[in-house]
């Protein structure tokens, strides 16, 4: 059942929407496609986050010593933590690949997925995607967090000169272009080639975000 329902999650996108968007990704790097998951497959998502978040927390708090677990955070910033799925977000990779290739302009195989999860704050820092990550599609399935920001002008930097400049006196938290999750749909992006980051503000509830990474098939 559960299967059917990730087959069957995604609505159709009409055929003029898709090539708009697909126009603005070629010409920017990322794009926003809103009404695209149906309300049955947004279900799943949360729950399949909160139970594979729930069994990671629980390894990973039976491995922490008292000395980590008293460890303190960034205001703005935390480490990331994730959790894997063990069915249904490579599901959903798959069931995406005919869109992502419409949109994209290629053939691209999947290469992992998990969830990314937050708590006391929905901050990230400037950074770019694993290299073997050409196409990367992230989904809000759980709370809400805040827009993601994508810079193409730093493209060429490596994370050590992105480190340098989020560090810097220059840097200001609310730069970039900005795309706010669509609550039905999802964000596409080049992966490893556009440095993003998210500003940090508190939340209230633990938050995630799906991230589904593909390579481009040569």
């Amino acid at each position: 059942m559960q299967k059917k329902v990730v087959i069957n999650g995604l609505k159709a996108i009409p055929t003029h929407v898709a090539l708009k968007k697909g126009a603005q990704f070629r010409k920017t790097g990322f794009v926003a496609i809103q009404s695209l998951i149906k309300a049955g497959l947004s279900s799943v998502l949360e729950k399949d986050a909160i139970a594979s978040i729930e069994q990671d927390k629980e390894i990973l708090d039976s491995r922490m010593t008292s000395l980590e677990n008293h460890t303190p955070e960034t205001r703005i910033y935390q480490p990331t933590k994730r959790s894997q799925s063990i069915n249904v977000l490579p599901q959903l990779q798959n069931t995406l690949l005919p869109l992502l290739r419409v949109l994209t302009g290629h053939l691209l195989v999947p290469l992992n997925s998990w969830y990314i999860y937050y708590e006391g704050t929905d901050g990230i820092l400037l950074h770019a995607d694993p290299e073997k990550s050409d196409i990367s599609v992230l989904i809000s399935v759980l709370g809400k967090v805040g827009p993601l920001h994508f810079h193409p002008e730093l493209e060429s930097q490596n994370q050590n000169q992105l480190d340098d400049y989020y560090q810097g006196p220059n840097w200001n938290p609310n730069s970039g272009s900005s795309l706010i999750y669509p609550y039905d749909g999802i964000l596409i992006n080049r992966g490893h080639r556009i440095p993003h980051h998210r500003a940090g503000k508190p939340i209230s509830q633990r938050s995630a975000v799906a991230a589904l990474h593909y390579t481009i098939l040569r």
